[in-house]
């Protein structure tokens, strides 16, 4: 097998996206260093020089995919010219990242790593940095000012979040098809929720 050579820590960034790969197509069970590594063209030995298991290296795609998408959702707001406008951009910002890497929506909403979110006594409970962090405080402020109820702006958050997710999950699973925009068609919705 011809070894390629990796200059700059470029070895560390193929591993991660060959993990991400393994995880998404073969599960877990058929994840190791060892595949990895085969994979990239070097030796076995090779990735504990960036990693110390395949845990570690879990963790590190797990936060690649999470920082990634987190960026994501803040940069779509911050363009917004409103607060309500914002919403509405995260939104499609949300399916539009999604669509366009669904190996990082499997891994993190349909493997053993997936991200949770729980709503217990009216709050909502999400891992910090997370991009759901993003979505909700973003909504939060928004509606705040509208609505006084934290029942019903809880309601509302998680209507919104459903419909993303939901446009995402049935297109990247090939459950609807649409002939149109899928950004447009995600204004749509989410500004009747609004």
């Amino acid at each position: 097998m011809e070894k390629i050579n990796y200059h700059h820590g470029s070895l560390k960034e193929e591993m991660i996206e060959k993990g991400l790969q393994i995880i998404n197509n073969e599960g877990t069970k058929e994840f190791s260093l060892r595949k990895i590594a085969s994979m990239c063209g070097v030796s076995h030995s090779a990735p504990y020089k960036h990693f110390k298991d395949k845990e570690e290296l879990t963790e590190a795609i797990s936060v690649r995919i999470l920082q990634s998408f987190r960026k994501y959702l803040i940069d779509a707001a911050e363009k917004a010219k409103s607060e309500q406008s914002g919403m509405v951009g995260v939104g499609k910002a949300y399916v539009k990242f999604m669509l366009e890497n669904k190996e990082y929506f499997r891994f993190i909403f349909f493997s053993e790593y997936k991200v949770k979110v729980k709503l217990i006594e009216n709050q909502f409970i999400y891992q910090a940095g997370s991009p759901f962090e993003v979505f909700c405080s973003g909504a939060t402020v928004y509606l705040e000012n509208l609505i006084k109820d934290k029942n019903k702006i809880n309601a509302i958050i998680l209507s919104m979040w459903s419909i993303v997710h939901g446009i995402s999950t049935l297109v990247i699973y090939e459950t609807f098809e649409y002939d149109g925009n899928y950004e447009e068609l995600v204004e749509r919705m989410l500004y009747v929720e609004l």
